[in-house]
């Protein structure tokens, strides 16, 4: 055997004075928390234990080995004959005893609240308890890992085991803890070996040190000095956030009511204790946080709301996931998972569920059957008029705008516009414009509003229809919502209308003119991007526009409507079965639409008869007569001068203009148009040669052939 100095040896050198002043380092710091003293007092009277074992020598110069006679013989000796002789020893020693009385004073002192919190919440036996102090406090102080290296004989720091907890806590008849223990489970202390050894008595625990600011008892940032936070602060390393019900409305009493009398019904006799998962359903911004907290408070519980999409990936998802839920139930909360469809449903099955917990998506999940939860569906429907009215008038004193009354605002976007309110109604409606219009997809091009109403030149029935579909598009809000006719719209609120007749006969003017008056941007599909050869992608291009379009402030018109809502054909091959099939889908959508859409054709007879039927309103435009013609010559011509004020106009015989060329709309702006350019090289005002000329190229562009009589001034 080497004659190296043995650590016992070393250690048994310091003797009944070393011991002493061990026993005197241990009294207890009042700054400390009760668990941290209390592992100071017993690991002092520990090594008041080995010292005085370490200094009993039977052997002559046995301190000149590397591993002594007198180890050999304690380490052989039964091990409750070693336990009996350290509890003796703490009976008979002056300072060992004086420790086991300071140990005894601290339990009957006042308890560790916050210790005894973790305890309770998540079920700990008395060995694990021992072993969370002990790693806690060597997370705590660093000093302390050496003196668990010097309590376990090593020259190093360590982790402490499960064999010194027992010891020092005289648990040596309870089993250390497993790997479905609660400190495992919970991950409030966590083995340092990998398996098959990390469950060993002798192995390492290392503490979540996330748990120290708590168990510490310091306050969380914010908080006011001599407040009271006996229950601790356990949001360290954690994203979630303590989420009050705000102040207001309740949008949707009848899911709070759905949701608390489903938990309460259940109640806590339910198969084996099985968790509720509240599966919210509804767009960003819908308010599905805000209906969680509220169904919370009604069972009498606060909410924490996560960020799924903070959580990471992998192992650290899990272990992110797992600490959100530890703290929630330590403070008391019920969890709301917020973007819960970012993390994979594998991942889900792996996060501990607690008994109630609410996960928000945009659609519901499929998933295999899971006998382990009981889930429930909740829908987030779009609130209406009179909750986005009641929702405005609890955050601010102002008259809701038309802005907020009648676009299709998410509560989170009503509560952002409320806080622009001292700006003005204007700042409010651009506001919400843009929140609105974020998604609007390249396939719809916006198109410019220059018109009013008093430059739309049509009939007096075509006019009076066009108002019709004006104040319904206008005021659907106060039809449906306020007088309660939304239940014979279940399929979609929207106001559609078909715009039909010749070219150039006022149908886009007309959808320009809307737009102004009822405050929208007009926004016009491309058709050659939405429809594609590859079966299913016009479907999905559809989607997205109307999608993107059913809350944005616009008018959709889709010019030369008969291109995508064309005649069902009869199945002669699968290209039919698929053309049918996308027509299908397209009158579906179209009838579940719930914004303001126009369709205008020129060939309403290739209109499916089906879809015909579903437009609330069928609008004939025809070619204007010559008192309509008369008026748009006037419109376009008369009055008009240069940059200088000087007439640009000579004298125009302005009823014969309109009674003898036969022209639409458009084509009377591109005669007049002409007409300037044949004035201006001619360095004239405009005079009825240049218009009659002009009118003669665009007539002849129609396969119209014009008289002689006709091209030349009256």
């Amino acid at each position: 055997m080497n004659a190296a100095p043995a650590i016992t040896a070393a250690k048994g050198r310091h003797g009944r004075s070393a011991g002493a002043s061990a026993a005197k380092s241990a009294e207890p710091d009042s700054a400390e928390p009760r668990w941290l003293a209390e592992v100071r007092l017993r690991a002092a009277r520990r090594v008041l234990w080995l010292r005085q074992l370490w200094s009993d020598q039977g052997y002559q110069d046995e301190h000149l080995l590397a591993i002594s006679h007198s180890e050999v013989d304690r380490a052989l000796a039964p091990g409750s004959a070693a336990a009996d002789a350290e509890r003796a020893f703490y009976r008979s020693d002056e300072q060992a005893e004086k420790l086991t009385g300071e140990i005894a004073g601290l339990g009957a002192s006042q308890a560790d609240s916050r210790l005894e919190h973790i305890v309770g919440t998540f079920g700990l036996s008395g060995l694990d308890t021992a072993l969370l102090m002990l790693a806690t406090a060597g997370a705590a102080d660093h000093a302390i890992g050496r003196v668990f290296g010097y309590l376990l004989d090593s020259t190093d720091a360590a982790d402490p085991t499960p064999a010194l907890a027992a010891t020092l806590f005289d648990l040596r008849e309870e089993s250390p803890p497993g790997p479905d223990s609660p400190l495992v489970t919970w991950l409030l202390a966590t083995p340092v070996a990998a398996a098959p050894d990390a469950f060993a008595w002798s192995a390492g625990w290392r503490a979540d040190a996330l748990l120290l600011p708590a168990l510490m008892g310091r306050k969380p940032r914010g908080d006011r000095p001599g407040s009271d936070r006996s229950s601790g602060d356990w949001s360290a390393g954690c994203t979630g956030r303590a989420f009050k019900v705000p102040a207001g409305p309740v949008l949707r009493p009848d899911a709070v009511a759905e949701i608390t009398g489903f938990v309460k019904g259940l109640g806590p006799s339910r198969p084996s204790g099985l968790p509720i998962e509240i599966e919210l359903v509804g767009a960003p911004g819908s308010g599905r946080t805000t209906l969680a907290a509220q169904a919370a408070g009604k069972l009498g519980k606060s909410l924490v709301a996560v960020d799924a999409t903070a959580l990471g990936s992998g192992p650290e998802l899990i272990a992110n996931a797992t600490r959100e839920v530890r703290r929630a139930l330590l403070d008391g909360a019920v969890i709301a998972w917020e973007h819960a469809e970012a993390v994979p449903q594998l991942a889900w099955q792996q996060i501990v569920a607690t008994q109630l917990s609410f996960r928000s998506v945009p659609a519901p999940v499929p998933g295999a059957a899971d006998y382990q939860t009981i889930r429930r569906s909740i829908a987030c429907a779009p609130i209406g008029r009179r909750e986005r009215i009641a929702l405005w008038s609890s955050l601010t004193a102002r008259h809701a705008p038309p802005a907020v009354a009648d676009w299709a605002l998410r509560p989170a976007e009503v509560t952002v516009a409320a806080s622009v309110a001292p700006a003005g109604d204007r700042e409010v409606a651009e506001v919400c414009r843009r929140m609105l219009m974020a998604s609007t997809p390249e396939l719809a091009r916006p198109l410019p509003l220059p018109y009013e109403w008093t430059d739309l030149v049509l009939d007096q029935q075509t006019t009076a229809h066009l108002r019709e579909f004006e104040a319904q598009a206008g005021h659907r809000g106060e039809v449906l919502d306020d007088w309660g006719f939304a239940r014979l719209t279940s399929l979609g609120r929207g106001t559609a209308a078909l715009f039909a007749g010749p070219s150039g006969t006022g149908k886009t003017m007309a959808a320009q003119v809307l737009a102004r008056s009822l405050g929208l941007d007009l926004y016009r599909v491309d058709l050659a991007g939405v429809v594609s050869k590859y079966i299913g992608e016009t479907e999905k291009r559809l989607r997205d526009l109307f999608e993107a379009c059913e809350r944005a402030p616009v008018l959709l018109l889709f010019d030369e409507a008969d291109a995508l809502f064309g005649k069902r054909t009869q199945v002669r091959d699968a290209h039919d079965r698929y053309a049918n099939i996308e027509i299908d889908y397209v009158l579906q959508r179209m009838e579940q639409f719930d914004g303001v859409a126009v369709l205008a054709t020129n060939r309403k007879g290739d209109l499916d008869t089906a879809f015909v039927r579903r437009l609330r309103f069928i609008i004939d435009f025809a070619p204007p007569g010559p008192a309509e013609r008369e008026r748009l010559w006037r419109i376009a011509l008369e009055g008009a001068t240069d940059l200088a004020g000087t007439p640009l106009t000579g004298q125009l015989n302005w009823h014969e203009l309109g009674r003898e060329l036969d022209l639409t709309g458009a084509g009377i702006k591109s005669v007049v148009l002409a007409a300037a350019f044949l004035a201006w090289g001619d360095g004239s005002p405009i005079t009825e040669r240049h218009v009659l000329a002009a009118a003669r190229r665009e007539l002849a562009k129609q396969g119209v052939v014009v008289r002689s009589s006709q091209s030349e001034p009256q």
